[in-house]
């Protein structure tokens, strides 16, 4: 059976047409592994990437990096010489008061609020009796290192600054109490579940761990169920290439949290928060429920009302929330020296 010229180029274009799409198909298979491996480790390059130099100025993207002076407060601040056992020099300054009701060490955000706009927070427990550090973590503006830490590394910056205070005769048996926002409160975590010293909490829209938060965010972005559930454990190798994999393992806040050992918690989120989604609170409540936990009926991200740093004072609501925690976290300190004190006294007749 003879094929005409006719036939056998019909056949020959469907022979064709096949490859095309078989080699589209491939391409296709290929683009989208290397995208399912790539995107997680780009992301999580491009939130680690380091220093943040603040503008000095708003700016659309970000409105909270103007950088202020303690005196644009009417305050006068000490700077401290802190260095981390790794080897960083990091800012940080304190606001004192005579006799010191507590001493507040500040953490902020990865790229905003500058660390600077918690001097409306200095000024304001100042006038309540508090002392305040504000603490620029590694990364961050003057202080030393080129990584963003997400919570891991900052735990030696905490250190360094708990170290100075128990060193400090005026801030000995006084409540140190560690408060971050965002970063900075799943960094304050971190923290807290690895510093006894430290005596109470407040964690302001953290997250349970930089994974979840990173796959929240994919989810609320209508990436599908399946491939998030691919992408969670490429973000953890690419998280373990940066900081280990037993730093990604362990320092988790959700893991972290489980070792307060009774000390004061206090959660705050907002309900519409749109970049830590409500969701990383309920998570610490199934871990957790002991803390305190305040929900707000709000978008805030920064929980501030339209996040007013500079007059905190204004935001009423959150002001007494916050004081009226600080006066458990103060009968809390009191107990566990009274305890302390008791066992001091009874051990000479407990060895008898």
């Amino acid at each position: 059976m003879r094929i005409t010229r006719g036939k056998k180029n019909k056949v020959m274009e469907r022979i064709g047409w096949r490859k095309r799409l078989l080699f589209g198909s491939i391409f296709l298979l290929i683009t989208l592994v290397l995208a399912i491996v790539f995107v997680p480790l780009i992301g999580v390059y491009y939130i680690t990437r380091g220093p943040i130099l603040y503008q000095g100025e708003a700016n659309l993207d970000y409105p909270l990096q103007n950088i202020y002076q303690a005196s644009d407060f009417g305050l006068e601040n000490k700077m401290l010489p802190i260095r981390t056992k790794d080897g960083y020099s990091l800012w940080a300054t304190e606001i004192e008061v005579e006799k010191p009701e507590a001493v507040i060490i500040y953490l902020t955000d990865i790229r905003q609020p500058s660390i600077t706009y918690f001097y409306g927070h200095a000024k304001w427990m100042k006038e309540k009796g508090y002392a305040s550090i504000l603490l620029e973590t590694r990364g961050h503006g003057e202080s030393e290192g080129n990584v963003i830490g997400l919570g891991y590394t900052e735990i030696n910056d905490v250190k360094a600054v708990v170290e100075y205070l128990r060193n400090e005769e005026r801030y000995q048996d006084v409540p140190i109490v560690l408060q971050g926002v965002s970063m900075g409160g799943a960094a304050a975590i971190n923290a807290f579940g690895q510093i006894p010293e430290i005596d109470a909490l407040i964690a302001m829209s953290a997250y349970t761990s930089v994974e979840d938060a990173m796959i929240d965010s994919m989810k609320k972005h209508g990436v599908p169920e399946f491939l998030c559930k691919i992408e969670r454990p490429l973000i953890k190798f690419a998280l373990s290439i940066v900081f280990g994999r037993d730093a990604v393992e362990s320092l988790k806040p959700m893991e972290q949290i489980k070792n307060t050992n009774d000390r004061p918690v206090f959660f705050i989120s907002s309900k519409e928060d749109s970049k830590i989604l409500i969701e990383n609170i309920n998570r610490f409540k199934e871990v957790y429920p002991e803390a305190e936990y305040w929900v707000r009926d709000s978008s805030e991200h920064y929980i501030i009302d339209d996040s007013d740093f500079t007059n905190v004072e204004k935001d009423t609501e959150y002001c007494n929330r916050i004081l009226e925690f600080l006066d458990k976290v103060k009968k809390a300190k009191k107990n566990v020296l009274s305890m302390t004190k008791k066992g001091l006294f009874l051990l000479p007749f407990l060895k008898l």
